[in-house]
């Protein structure tokens, strides 16, 4: 079985770790694939596909993107193109797939993390073409939400993933998805025909305390009051 975090953040966005720090890190938490996952950029996750494959390192990087979407947050999985911010989430998702990538409704039903403007889609993953729902969020904040999130794709029967939402090199791991064979072409066959499990990792002290102090001041850092670093990477 593959081993796959598929919900990673960055320095390219608001995470602490380097996209270095946070290879070396899946690697030796013995993840086969990975998906690099920035707010609205997907500069960090092609650095990371490039190092791969030039430091011969034994793990698939997927470029994806954690899209601010005017309904909610969305990834994409498996992109070429970065895609704007603020659009619908109905366009976004329509846009992933223009792209051939998968579109994941991540922390959907999340409270937590709408006060930091980071919140899910919510009930509309009912009514869009979503290839996959993240049924285990790493958070240690989405315990609630997880569980809700889980009883709800009882009835919807998406394609259940679990990703990390690491923003820390220690948080890497905490939420992951298990797949039939290894590496990035699997997991995507794996993720189409709804043969995936979604896990959750060992929670410790160290990961839960980089959150707070790291993860908490990146997101205010970022998005403020006024959600100014959002409004300037639309314009853009």
């Amino acid at each position: 079985m593959g081993k796959a975090d598929i919900h990673i953040h960055t320095v390219y966005s608001d995470g602490s770790g380097t996209v270095e720090e946070m290879l070396r890190k899946s690697i030796s938490e013995g993840f086969d694939t990975i998906a690099i996952t920035d707010h609205n950029e997907i500069e960090g996750a092609g650095k990371a596909k490039e190092l791969a494959v030039r430091w011969g390192l034994n793990i698939d990087v997927i470029i994806g993107e954690e899209i601010t979407t005017s309904d909610g947050h969305v990834v994409g999985l498996f992109l070429k193109d970065r895609i704007r911010p603020l659009l619908t989430a109905e366009a976004t998702v329509d846009e992933i797939h223009r792209q051939g990538g998968l579109a994941v409704a991540v922390h959907p039903f999340s409270v937590w993390l709408k006060l930091f403007k980071c919140g899910g889609v919510g009930a509309l993953v009912e009514s869009l073409q979503f290839d996959a729902i993240e049924t285990v969020n790493g958070s240690p904040t989405e315990g609630f939400s997880n569980a809700f999130t889980q009883k709800f794709n009882t009835k919807l029967r998406l394609a259940g993933v679990g990703g990390s939402d690491a923003h820390t090199p220690e948080a890497i791991g905490q939420g992951y998805t298990v797949f039939p064979g290894r590496g990035s072409a699997m997991l995507y066959s794996a993720i189409r025909n709804k043969a995936v499990q979604a896990q959750s990792g060992r929670s410790d002290g160290k990961a839960l305390w980089d959150f707070l102090v790291k993860y908490l001041w990146g997101k205010m850092a970022l998005y403020g009051p006024k959600g100014g670093a959002i409004d300037q990477m639309a314009a853009s």
